[in-house]
């Protein structure tokens, strides 16, 4: 009997257009058995009439009132789940007809993997495959180079950021904990590869693009911000505290220290020096670097200098 898969789209001021595909494309699986949880942080429920118009029992909908954030959102929505396992499906993006099938039998055949992910195509606004930003994003995290098949465990793909955890992957619900961190924000798919790579179990790779990510300039993934850099800052500085990372720590704490060099620009451009110091103290803490020693200097700088400079970085 083919177990329950949960897909769950965390919704935000959804395109209505482009979540009504998302929909479609889960709906569309081969594999039927699943449900899809649509949990809403829009300022409304005006999102719920596009939910409305499949008239389809495996999809429910959740407004939060108030807003939960893009982590907590997820976090509540897997909490929801009761599906074995979970497939993240972006409001945006879609998913291939086979993209279950492919990805939750290697599961089901070993019960010693976490997670199964693939490949996947960047697509515009209209959805257009996009050959050449595809293969250019394959290769910045080095997908290209991972031999198809069984990687266990794989710290190395997490430390390398190769997984594309919400844009092409399931994983097993009960290997996620039930507390995962509320402060992970916008890196929340960083720390869910981290919380399901770090007890040393495996992950099944094919390069098959079965999903498809869309990209556009309000693309959470396109956009910097405070929560970003110090969500992920937080989750590189706890895997370099953990054991199971030994031989990656100086590589992991290093992404720690230039995660707070960014939180401590992001403050500075917008006049925070005190925070900003703050943020580059911590980054020397951390692993000292001449970036977190920059961060130090920047906010004691005359304001003229310290534009200047700044806008150099840009």
């Amino acid at each position: 009997m083919q177990p329950l898969v949960t897909i769950p789209i965390a919704a935000y001021k959804s395109r209505p257009d482009h979540l009504q595909m998302a929909i479609q494309s889960a709906l569309s699986q081969s594999i039927k058995d699943i449900e899809i949880i649509v949990s809403d942080d829009s300022p409304d429920d005006s999102l719920r009439r596009i939910v409305d118009t499949f008239r389809d029992a495996r999809i429910s909908y959740h407004h939060n009132n108030p807003r939960l954030g893009v982590a907590k959102n997820h976090w509540r929505a897997f909490e929801n789940a009761r599906g074995e396992f979970i497939a993240v499906l972006n409001h945006d993006d879609v998913i291939a007809v086979n993209f279950l099938e492919k990805l939750v039998n290697p599961l089901l055949a070993d019960p010693n993997l976490a997670i199964a992910f693939c490949d996947h195509w960047v697509i515009d606004l209209e959805g257009r495959q996009l050959l050449d930003e595809s293969n250019h994003i394959k290769q910045i995290w080095g997908r290209d180079k991972i031999i198809p098949g069984v990687v266990m465990p794989f710290y190395h793909l997490f430390v390398a950021q190769s997984v594309p955890m919400v844009m092409g992957a399931v994983f097993r619900k009960n290997l996620f904990p039930s507390n995962p961190p509320d402060l992970a924000g916008p890196a929340y798919d960083l720390w869910m590869t981290y919380l399901l790579c770090r007890e040393g179990r495996g992950a099944y790779y094919t390069p098959e693009r079965l999903s498809s990510w869309r990209a556009h300039p309000k693309n959470i993934t396109s956009q910097g911000g405070l929560d970003w850099f110090y969500g992920s800052a937080k989750c590189w500085a706890t895997a370099g505290r953990d054991a199971n990372f030994l031989p990656y720590k100086s590589q992991i704490l290093r992404k720690a220290a230039i995660g707070y060099f960014n939180c401590a620009l992001f403050e500075l451009r917008r006049g925070k020096t005190w925070s900003a110091f703050l943020f580059g103290l911590r980054s020397i803490k951390t692993k000292p670097t001449s970036k977190g020693f920059t961060a130090c200097l920047l906010p004691v700088l005359p304001k003229p200098i310290r534009c200047r400079l700044l806008r150099n970085k840009t």
